[in-house]
């Protein structure tokens, strides 16, 4: 490691720059900042393949639970003609198809909430951030 000379009148044994760690840590938000200005489009398109997903599983809840489901799986053991050809998907007429597919979702819920709760709580003793509209 090279050190320099203080300056002339200074105090040998205080550091060279003072403001170096300070610097360091600037440096760091700042590179962290950027990190997040980068991410924030995708978080956003994040939420609205969530929102679009939560869409598409509303669908697919009332086709299961509200009887079509167990029309069409009743008129298929009668023998009914009914297409299930799938392109590389599971068929919505498999035995566990959507009931995992809604266990997936709510797993990914929860990950989600816990994930939303930690932010809101925050634990590390950081200012929550002001609601919209919040004066």
């Amino acid at each position: 490691m090279t050190t320099t000379a203080p300056p002339p009148g200074a105090d040998p044994a205080a550091p060279a720059d003072p403001h170096a760690g300070m610097q360091a840590h600037i440096d760091q938000a700042q590179r962290l900042y950027r990190e997040w200005t980068q991410l924030l489009p995708r978080l956003h398109a994040a939420q609205a393949d969530w929102q679009r997903g939560a869409e598409i599983m509303r669908a697919l809840g009332h086709f299961y639970f509200d009887g079509d489901y167990m029309r069409c799986h009743t008129a298929l053991e009668a023998g009914a003609p009914l297409r299930l050809d799938t392109p590389g998907e599971h068929s919505v007429m498999a035995e566990d198809t959507l009931w995992n597919a809604f266990h997936e979702q709510q797993t990914l819920a929860w990950q989600r909430l816990r994930a939303a709760i930690d932010v809101l709580d925050r634990p590390d003793g950081a200012p929550a951030p002001h609601e919209p509209g919040d004066a």
